[in-house]
């Protein structure tokens, strides 16, 4: 029997919605946004994960009440495994668990980097920084993305993308049309992404 299976994950997805047993993915070609929802379903992205990076670890600790969701931002492959399998893996051998515990701690430090750029930056450098780790981790200068998926990653209403977007684009940073972003210049939009 095999343990970890392949899998086409969607844009779009959301990954171990609440009528599914819990899945541990293996990110192989799909990134997937870290999402924070509130009570009337506004949602904020505080992460992207992407190849070496793993969803539903949480799930393997048992780590209760599971306030961040994971949403499929670009399509592509994964590996998948049973939570539960994984968590008997887990105890049976230490070095999986130590492996697990070090992905949660670079999962950690990652969501504090994104929580600070997101209470020190406009929101024209919040979208060169989300584009710059968008193409970073999903290894394309060429991103599948509209503006409504971008304000809400963001958290922003969608007029203020368009703006912002616009902004970037005259300054010959990015071009887009039909949901598709494309980077033209990877270190002038990450300069655009510090604070001003």
């Amino acid at each position: 029997m095999n343990t970890c299976l392949p899998v086409s994950l969607k844009a779009g997805q959301w990954l171990n919605s609440q009528d599914s047993e819990p899945l541990v993915y293996f990110l192989a070609g799909a990134t997937v946004a870290m999402m924070v929802q509130d009570e009337h379903h506004s949602g904020l992205a505080v992460g992207l994960l992407g190849a070496a990076h793993a969803v539903g670890l949480d799930h393997v600790l048992n780590s209760g009440p599971h306030s961040i969701q994971h949403l499929v931002q670009s399509a592509g492959q994964a590996w998948y495994v049973q939570a539960a399998t994984l968590q008997t893996l887990a105890l049976e051998h230490p070095a999986i668990l130590n492996a697990i515990s070090h992905q949660l701690w670079l999962l950690v430090t990652h969501v504090a980097y994104l929580a600070a750029s997101i209470q020190t930056l406009d929101i024209q450098a919040r979208l060169a920084a989300w584009l710059v780790l968008s193409a970073q981790t999903a290894q394309t200068n060429t991103l599948q993305m509209t503006h409504e998926h971008l304000a809400r990653m963001l958290g922003v209403r969608r007029v203020s993308i368009t703006l912002a977007a616009g902004q970037l684009r005259d300054q010959g940073l990015l071009t887009y049309s039909r949901g598709q972003v494309h980077v033209l210049d990877l270190p002038g939009l990450a300069r655009a992404a510090q604070p001003s």
